[in-house]
């Protein structure tokens, strides 16, 4: 167990026990005090703490809002990561409604449990293509942010495993299905390939072939176009998460100089005693509400930390003080330090699911439906960690471009302007091929099915998450604006012709490819943004919100700096989503981790 001498901080020595509660704990001076305070435990908070506590002198409070991961044995199994959604483990936040979409009111997942997302999430781990981090290292003027002086951080977050081989002794579906040079195999996050050799694996690769997408070898090389095996953060048939992999080793798990508190949420930080009259206000208290329903103060005596993610963490600085000063008078704080940028520049991936009948039996969704096969299988988990129960339902993933001699690339928003993608080999959409029924509606009780889902990656629709004026503690407003853009809208219209391209492939005739939609999407515009709006769900990868800038940028324009710190205030730092300055070209996990790796080294270094 993870625990701190307070010795002293407390008017006797006493132990805290890492996961929330005391053991036997004599009364507390008025406020616990810890060089660093951090503000949530998940993707990015987690591996600061871990990294920071590496050095035995310096202490450190990790607070998280929800409960423990550990022992929960529906965040372990990989199948079933969607039984995680809109449960005790999530926010169960939901977007305003998008005018894009049939104003329907949309899902959005945050976890809500140490680990956060990456505890509830699907474990799709995609470190996302060069250019994704050369232009960050363009756009703040630091070489040390390119691809290529980033990749010791990749390694050092990375223990990739082989998978085993196919019957033959070579690999399954007959190519290499990763480059070993580029991975990690000693980092903290486990990070596998679905080890099935499923019958989806052939005509998954055959189609792609047909319709001229060309076979990568490995997508998480920095050239992520083609088709790959999609790589997943699983070890041994488990989830492998921040917390299993930064927190609960055991040698962490040893560490006197880390508490970590569970069922703690946050609500407000606060400004240093007696200060008075300056332009550049300190931050050094933590407020909290403890799983006992008490009111907490602990102080930081280095920097308060705040990791709580791309919707938690503008929402919290907001409710105490700092933000647009008209949004916090409108919503009745007073503002103590106008930062115009925070809650702004919401960049979000929007997705959408397809699914076609098929006319074999060995879809994974009778493994839904049916509770004895279900039982079976969990045996096979349960006793060690095999059987279908220890993988998702996907295999590969797929990035593509919108051709140059598309219309859209004369479109005046679009002509003349920086490619949306950010380079011309990184991607504008994604797609995933699914071994069951995709679609937002129930399973049907009968049937068999494969899916595709959608992403436009390389969105220009730009959104905000603000506090509710009528409600300010409570759900904040999300609204990504998704669809809001042409070339948004088109570069969706686009995936999804070409996914029908995909799927009307001779390699599926033999299955009997059935569309469960009764629209011809292809026919004309009108016809597929309708299915769009209808079928289209928002999101769950979300950046921007208190996005990293220049030293020098213009005032307002961001809101932390190149060390992390929140501009015009002392002692207060933001590492999490909310800095990453432009969408990734991928699933967000992989990216939060090395951004915290390399703040970690930052605050700890100053480097």
């Amino acid at each position: 167990m993870v625990r701190l001498s307070l010795s002293s901080l407390f008017v006797a020595t006493s132990l805290f026990t890492a996961y929330g509660g005391a053991v036997n704990v004599l009364p507390r001076a008025p406020v616990e005090k810890f060089d660093y305070v951090i503000v949530g435990g998940g993707a990015a908070g987690s591996i600061v703490a871990s990294r920071l506590t590496e050095d035995p002198r310096t202490t450190v409070l990790l607070l998280e809002a929800g409960p423990t991961n550990e022992g929960l044995q529906i965040g372990e199994i990989p199948y079933v990561y969607a039984r995680m959604f809109m449960s005790q483990y999530d926010y169960n936040y939901t977007l305003v409604p998008q005018a894009s979409v049939d104003n329907r009111v949309l899902p959005y997942f945050r976890g809500r449990i140490l680990g956060g997302s990456t505890s509830i999430n699907g474990m799709t781990y995609t470190r996302g293509p060069k250019s994704d981090w050369d232009r960050i290292s363009s756009y703040l003027s630091d070489p040390s942010w390119s691809w290529n002086a980033l990749q010791p951080y990749f390694r050092k977050n990375e223990a990739f495993e082989d998978p085993p081989p196919a019957a033959d002794g070579g690999p399954v579906g007959g190519r290499q299905q990763f480059t070993p040079s580029v991975h990690g195999r000693t980092g903290n996050i486990a990070v596998s390939l679905n080890e099935a050799t499923e019958w989806i694996v052939p005509p998954t690769l055959e189609a792609a072939a047909a319709v001229g997408i060309p076979y990568n070898q490995d997508g998480n090389s920095g050239d992520p176009l083609g088709i790959s095996w999609q790589q997943f953060s699983i070890k041994n048939g488990e989830r492998s998460s921040v917390a299993t992999g930064y927190l609960q080793t055991p040698s962490v798990k040893r560490r006197r100089n880390l508490v970590i508190r569970t069922d703690s949420h946050v609500t407000r930080i606060l400004r240093k005693d007696g200060e008075r009259g300056t332009r550049s206000y300190t931050f050094d208290k933590v407020e909290y509400v403890d799983q006992a329903g008490n009111t907490v103060v602990v102080q930081a005596k280095k920097d308060i930390i705040s990791s709580a993610g791309v919707i938690d963490t503008p929402t919290l600085l907001m409710r105490s003080g700092l933000g647009p000063q008209q949004e916090l008078r409108d919503a009745g704080i007073t503002p103590i330090v106008d930062i115009p940028a925070l809650g702004k520049n919401f960049v979000e991936h929007i997705g959408l699911p397809i699914t076609w009948s098929v006319n074999t039996t060995v879809t994974d969704d009778e493994l839904d439906r049916n509770t004895t096969l279900y039982g079976e299988e969990l045996a096979k988990w349960e006793q060690n960690g095999s059987g279908r129960l220890s993988q998702t339902s996907l295999t590969h993933i797929m990035f593509d471009r919108v051709p140059q001699n598309e219309s859209i690339w004369q479109d005046p928003s679009v002509a003349g302007k920086p490619d949306p993608s950010g380079g011309s080999l990184a991607p504008h959409y994604e797609q995933i091929v699914s071994n069951k029924w995709t679609t937002l509606a129930l399973l049907p009780a009968t049937g068999n099915y494969i899916g595709m889902t959608h992403f436009v990656t390389s969105p220009t629709s730009v959104g905000s998450v603000t506090l509710n004026p009528s409600n300010p503690t409570g759900p904040p407003l999300i609204n990504p604006n998704s669809l809001n853009t042409l070339w948004d809208r088109y570069v969706l219209r686009y995936a999804v012709r070409r996914t029908l391209a995909y799927m009307n492939a001779d390699v599926w005739k033999k299955y009997d490819t059935k569309p469960e939609f009764d629209l011809a999407l292809d026919a004309d515009d009108e016809t597929a943004d309708a299915f769009i709006r209808a079928n289209a769900f928002g999101g769950a990868h979300g950046v921007a919100t208190a996005k990293i800038g220049p030293r020098n940028s213009p005032a307002g324009s961001d809101v932390v700096g190149p060390d992390f710190r929140v501009k015009g205030v002392n002692g207060l730092r933001i590492v999490d989503a909310s800095v990453i300055p432009f969408m990734p070209n991928g699933h967000s996990m992989a990216p939060v981790y090395i951004v915290a790796e390399k703040a970690s080294d930052i605050i700890r270094w100053g480097r």
